[in-house]
């Protein structure tokens, strides 16, 4: 792209001159103004990299043109040139920001040394400037890439530490709306019966929105379910008003994904804002989304584990003899009321707590957390707080957990 110089002076041959001799031949592209007036219209119009402006012309002088330009906001590199040289006009010129200072009449070496040096400056400032925005964006970026990590990791710090499933799936929206700026958040499951996505959690919708359920088979969430893919749509995209349920300005939608199959779409949505989401944005909602997935199924595991336990309890309770279960941190996993008769556990909850916090007996206790060996189990006489002695035998489950069965030892 050609360099574009704006001459603005009222002499004919000077502006011929300096077109023909001097910045023409360098390949420039010139444009030319008679009188001041018409340099500050074609310079506000044009725009050129350069202004060679004469000090001395009707309507208004150089300066005036370059005040006003700056009373703009606009800054034009500029060379002003003048028959009547002073301090006084070359201090207020330089005041204005002007690169060089000239008397007429000069000489074609002299002007165009001085052409090559504005510009070449001129070009200088602008990589600088180009480098500083940059730099400006890059850490713009990096501030919002620390910012977003720093949200991920307290999410991913619930999803570890809460069996909660509402409260992790409804930080997780919260989440979403936060790091990518949306005015909306929904995370939506399926009902694989009805084929429809129901919204579970959810930030900033009204009640109608939240009671809205999407047929899998016609509406945007539901593409995003069966293609398995992730959808960004933007301002001008015509899926906005057909296949969603809600008129909005810009969205996106990402798969939640369990062990190959798609269990439901985690979405922002913008019915205000006219600003669209980017790659970034949507990679952020996938990390979120994978989060949603591990909470739900953490969830999963913990209902069905605590069902198999409850359903345990109801036959282990129905035996006489005393019976309990260590897990492999050493905390009660399930007991019956013979053995809470045996050592003389309250009725209050005590599974889930160490062992050895629970039992007053330390040779019983010993013996509970002893390493049974190759053999996987160990046998042990254990005298009971009802002051009768029981043959018990620990065995060692797969995964570390431990059972105890203990037998009343007849009197000899």
């Amino acid at each position: 792209m050609y360099e574009r110089v704006l001459i603005i002076d009222d002499s004919q041959e000077i502006r011929d001159f300096l077109c023909e001799y001097i910045l023409q031949p360098k390949g420039f592209e010139v444009l030319q103004a008679s009188n001041g007036l018409m340099g500050l219209e074609m310079a506000i119009a044009k725009e050129p990299d350069l202004m060679i402006v004469d000090q001395q012309m009707p309507r208004l002088t150089g300066l005036e043109v370059l005040e006003k330009l700056r009373e703009r906001g606009i800054e034009i590199p500029s060379i002003l040139a003048t028959a009547h040289g002073s301090e006084e006009t070359a201090v207020a010129a330089f005041r204005l920001g002007i690169r060089d200072y000239v008397i007429k009449p000069f000489d074609a070496d002299e002007i165009s040394e001085s052409v090559d040096r504005a510009l070449r400056e001129s070009r200088l400032q602008r990589e600088r400037d180009q480098l500083v925005q940059q730099l400006m964006e890059s850490n713009s970026q990096l501030q919002r890439r620390a910012q977003e990590l720093n949200v991920l990791y307290g999410v991913g710090k619930s999803v570890a530490s809460s069996l909660d499933l509402e409260e992790v799936l409804h930080r997780v929206v919260e989440a979403a709306v936060y790091v990518v700026g949306a005015e909306e958040g929904s995370l939506m499951l399926l009902d694989e019966e009805q084929g429809e996505l129901y919204i579970r959690a959810s930030k900033n919708l009204d009640s109608k929105a939240q009671s809205m359920r999407k047929r899998v088979n016609d509406s945007l969430a539901g593409k995003v379910l069966q293609t398995k893919r992730a959808i960004a749509i933007g301002n001008d995209s015509q899926w906005k008003r057909t296949h969603t349920a809600l008129l909005v300005k810009s969205l996106i939608y990402v798969p939640l994904i369990l062990q190959n199959k798609p269990i439901g779409v985690l979405g922002v949505t913008n019915r205000l804002k006219e600003t669209s989401f980017d790659s970034n944005d949507t990679r952020a909602l996938s990390a979120l989304g994978g989060y949603a997935t591990i909470a739900i199924n953490n969830a999963n595991i913990y209902t069905d584990i605590e069902q198999q336990r409850v359903t345990l309890s109801v036959v282990v309770d129905q035996i006489d003899d005393p019976v309990l279960v260590v897990d492999h941190e050493d905390k009660l996993l399930l007991l019956n009321q013979a053995a809470r008769d045996v050592f003389d556990l309250p009725e209050a909850k005590v599974v889930g707590h160490p062992i050895n916090k629970l039992l007053k007996d330390q040779e019983a206790i010993e013996f509970i957390l002893q390493d049974p060996g190759e053999d996987m189990q160990a046998t042990a006489e254990i005298q009971g707080s009802d002051g009768r002695t029981y043959q018990a035998r620990m065995t060692l489950i797969e995964g570390g957990s431990r059972s105890i069965l203990m037998v009343e030892k007849e009197n000899e």
